[in-house]
């Protein structure tokens, strides 16, 4: 938790000087909506009740689990420009999916069933047989960036580079089962609040390439490519840990300045 005060913290106060010096230099501005995705790969965390000895596919060590998280996400933002244009600040909200499931893959074949623990009441030891267990964990982010224009304000075609930084806040989860034998779907609710449950709270920040194509005081798109070296909390997932990845975000930026003559 300490992590999590020390980031929101320090992402606070650079973001109120930013916003301070904008102020002061009366530099425009714009308010745009954004959309990506990311693909995380890291660690499988394999749940205690899967019975990874007694699976009929002998699986060890996780490495035949899945060992990825795939992020959807959409937002708002706010944008100010200031140091003569090439300096950029951002704010804003966004909701964003991470989602991942528990499955195996055996010599390339997805979804290879496995022993799931589903109660055990002294000597007597209950196991499913189970394909899958997918888990949609659903947030909202407040993302704090910081960008330089490569190139001025006068170019239609501006390369830039960006840090950028989210904190996110779990709002709802998510769980469906898929059985080995259909006859068990019966059982799928009772497994499904058996998984294992998400943080409330996860954060991670991201180095950017990207560009942007309009002229000053018009509509502008950006296209960029991120990169997510770790996540701040010890898991992005509870199905995965030590992740780091990749992913691709598009924007789109109405200014909310008239002109200057």
């Amino acid at each position: 938790m300490k992590n999590w005060k020390k980031t929101v913290i320090i992402c606070g106060l650079i973001s109120f000087s930013c916003l301070l010096h904008a102020q002061e230099a009366k530099i425009s501005n714009l308010i745009g909506v954004e959309g990506g995705f990311h693909v995380l790969i890291g660690n499988t965390v394999i749940p205690d009740r899967v019975d990874q000895f007694r699976t009929e596919t002998s699986i060890k060590g996780g490495n035949l689990f899945n060992n990825t998280i795939e992020v959807y996400y959409a937002g708002i933002k706010y944008e100010q420009y200031f140091s003569e244009k090439r300096m950029i600040f951002a704010a804003g909200l966004r909701f964003s999916q991470f989602s991942s499931a528990i499955h195996g893959i055996i010599d390339s074949f997805d979804d290879t069933p496995y022993l799931w623990l589903f109660r055990e009441d002294g000597a007597y030891i209950d196991y499913l047989e189970v394909k899958r267990i997918t888990q949609n964990d659903n947030y909202l982010g407040i993302p704090l960036e910081w960008s330089y224009l490569l190139r001025g304000s006068d170019a239609f075609f501006r390369p830039y580079v960006k840090v950028g930084v989210v904190v996110n806040k779990l709002l709802f989860t998510t769980n469906s089962v898929e059985f080995a034998n259909e006859q068990m779907k019966q059982y799928a609710d009772a497994v499904a609040k058996q998984a294992p449950k998400p943080n409330s709270f996860n954060s991670y920040f991201y180095p950017t390439f990207g560009f942007k194509l309009g002229k000053d005081h018009y509509i502008w798109a950006d296209m960029e490519i991120q990169y997510l070296p770790f996540n701040m909390a010890k898991k992005a997932h509870p199905f995965i840990s030590n992740s780091s990845g990749i992913g691709l975000q598009w924007s789109l930026h109405i200014p909310l300045n008239k002109k200057s003559k």
